[in-house]
């Protein structure tokens, strides 16, 4: 069974408190750590990877820090899976000559890819609490 590592789960809840800085401020790793309960250390490291494929962007100084390069309705969940994981959902091997598993193994891809393609912004819009009667 297929998995997001830590590496995913963690850059999407950092990528998601960026997503809520008052105004779009730069907000400091202690504060979004604080936020997101990451170690230090470690959101550093994926913050530095969201950087360099450009979905947040550095601030130098006192009141510096990271924020999102563009607005959170133009950046794709997958983008951010992608940018910390490499591609998604590739199968990798000899399939064989059976055009069908190629078939369903492209179908499940294109499936996923539809899944993760929700908008950063629209995290929010999918939490519905369950409210149960008892």
């Amino acid at each position: 069974m297929a998995a997001l590592s830590s590496k995913a789960i963690y850059g999407l809840a950092a990528m998601h408190v960026l997503s809520h800085a008052p105004y779009g401020r730069a907000m400091q790793v202690r504060e979004i750590s604080a936020m997101t309960q990451i170690s230090h250390g470690y959101l550093e490291q994926l913050l530095s990877i969201l950087r360099r494929n450009n979905l947040v962007s550095s601030i130098r100084g006192a009141s510096g820090g990271y924020k999102l390069s563009r607005a959170s309705h133009e950046i794709d969940v997958i983008e951010i899976i992608e940018a910390l994981e490499g591609p998604f959902y590739k199968v990798e091997g000899n399939m064989g000559s059976s055009l069908i598993l190629e078939y369903f193994w492209g179908d499940i891809e294109t499936k996923m890819r539809a899944l993760f393609g929700m908008k950063l912004s629209e995290l929010d819009q999918s939490y519905q609490p369950h409210y149960y009667e008892i």
